[in-house]
């Protein structure tokens, strides 16, 4: 009989994704060693049958298996660059997107780069923009930063780079969701006091 010690996750985003299939997982009894985005890895290994339980706990959820080898690649190449996002925040930068994904995965970028296109639909630049642009909705709704200290923390050039992408990828400025601060704080306040 098959047997698992590491599966790979459709769906996973964030580090709250994490969380939450590793409280699923760990409350049903499974031997949780590490979970990051995209995958879990076992204590020890798992069958069929508990991989089938795992699909089924991870659907009520919203998450599903990979198991084709494009869609593997294609989960492998998102981590990475989440994970080079993380590693590279508040302006450190410690090497090229192209370098870390080719080290990370064995692979040359333009390879890489091809195939996302091919399975995505978009290139790998607009996906990380697209990422950089969901960190900056985060930092202007719940921060008191200001536009230059999010374009630092982002990864971009200046407030008038990161306010040009933000238009271009949104369709909004900057400004609109300054707003949704006080919206989403009345909020979290009125959930806090029932």
């Amino acid at each position: 009989m098959e047997q698992f010690t590491e599966i790979n996750i459709k769906g996973m985003v964030c580090n709250r994704c994490i969380f939450t299939i590793k409280e699923l997982l760990q409350s049903h009894g499974y031997p949780v060693e590490h979970v990051a985005l995209g995958k879990v890895i076992f204590a020890k290994p798992v069958d069929n049958t508990e991989k089938g339980s795992v699909k089924d706990l991870l659907s009520l959820l919203g998450f599903a298996l990979i198991t084709d080898k494009n869609e593997k690649l294609l989960s492998q190449i998102k981590q990475s660059i989440e994970e080079w996002l993380s590693k590279n925040g508040d302006g450190a930068r410690t090497a090229k997107l192209s370098s870390y994904l080719s080290g990370q995965l064995g692979k040359n970028y333009d390879s890489l780069s091809e195939f996302f296109v091919t399975h995505e639909g978009n290139t790998i630049e607009r996906y990380v923009i697209a990422l950089r642009i969901e960190k900056v909705k985060e930092l202007l709704v719940y921060t008191d930063l200001s536009l230059s200290e999010i374009a630092f923390k982002t990864g971009f050039s200046s407030a008038h780079h990161l306010s040009f992408q933000f238009k271009k990828t949104t369709g909004l400025n900057t400004s609109a969701y300054k707003p949704l601060r006080s919206v989403k704080l009345k909020a979290r306040e009125a959930m806090e006091t029932m």
